[in-house]
């Protein structure tokens, strides 16, 4: 995963490029400084930013720290833009400056992916679900007496963080809420610009206009179901999915259901399907559209 510091060198980049092609750009004549950032955010309206304002500042203020130069207010804007939410959250976790707790750890997923943690533990998905040994271990140190099957998610997170006694990165958190809630971040966030809506864990895991394909997930994550989107249907004339995307989903053991009026997978062991499956059934939605569909 690129840098933040690699993300400002390419922007640097592609601005000296466009000076060289004659293409004239406004910047100030003086810089912005980190600590008029703040003052600049507190006039910006919440639809010129990408992510809410605390998010935006704390990134500003890495990529400040990371850059020896000037850095101007609307170059680091446009930097953050390009930036995938990973590098977003880690971005702000290196910002963050002290011990982060569970609570907050789910307040930031829901500030950079609009994913509600809480609310997928409210509704009790997978509380009987058998967790990585890792996870029950962590559980019963903090929590000896505790029966996991019982417990929240939530609950299971708070548990295991409790317990896990070291400092803790964004890649490491990642990876402990996908064991604990069966959400990918990583793969949601290169899921941008992909022009495949996720829907997952009763809300919209990743969407954006222009999205031809929904890939739609069960509460349980036990089945899986593909249709086009609105915007395909209108762009393109189909109302179903492209027969050739059809076929191969088929030899993913894809097929229509009436029920739901799309292409449909069922786990037959009744578990939740495996991230390499899902990964092989986006993969094969993506190069579709990369193939026949990336000039709609």
């Amino acid at each position: 995963m690129p840098s933040i510091a690699q993300a400002l060198k390419n922007f640097i980049v592609v601005t000296g490029i466009v000076i060289l092609a004659g293409t004239s750009i406004s910047v100030p004549t003086v810089p912005v400084e980190a600590k008029s950032f703040k003052h600049e955010l507190n006039q910006a309206e919440q639809e010129e930013l990408k992510y809410p304002e605390e998010i935006t500042s704390k990134v500003m203020k890495t990529l400040k720290k990371e850059t020896k130069g000037p850095l101007y207010y609307e170059e680091a804007l446009e930097i953050i833009e390009r930036l995938k939410k990973v590098e977003v959250m880690d971005s702000y976790l290196d910002a963050y400056g002290k011990k982060i707790e569970s609570e907050e750890i789910r307040r930031i997923v829901e500030q950079i992916y609009e994913i509600d943690l809480n609310r997928v533990s409210e509704l009790g998905a997978g509380k009987d679900e058998i967790y990585p040994e890792e996870i029950i271990e962590g559980v019963k140190s903090a929590s000896p007496d505790a029966a996991i099957s019982s417990l929240s998610k939530v609950e299971v997170m708070d548990f295991y963080l409790k317990s896990y006694g070291k400092k803790i990165d964004g890649q490491e958190i990642r990876r402990i809420i996908n064991q604990i809630f069966g959400i990918n971040l990583d793969g949601i966030s290169s899921l941008e610009g992909s022009r495949v809506s996720l829907y997952s864990k009763d809300q919209w895991i990743s969407r954006y206009d222009g999205d031809l394909f929904v890939v739609h997930t069960g509460l349980t994550d036990v089945d899986v179901w593909i249709y086009p989107t609105a915007y395909f249907t209108q762009q393109s004339g189909l109302s179903e999915l492209p027969a050739d995307l059809r076929d191969e989903l088929i030899q993913l053991g894809f097929e229509y259901n009436e029920q739901v009026e799309a292409y449909y997978y069922e786990n037959p062991e009744g578990e939740s399907v495996s991230d390499e499956f899902k990964g092989r059934t986006l993969g094969t939605v993506i190069q579709f559209i990369q193939m026949n569909y990336s000039d709609l």
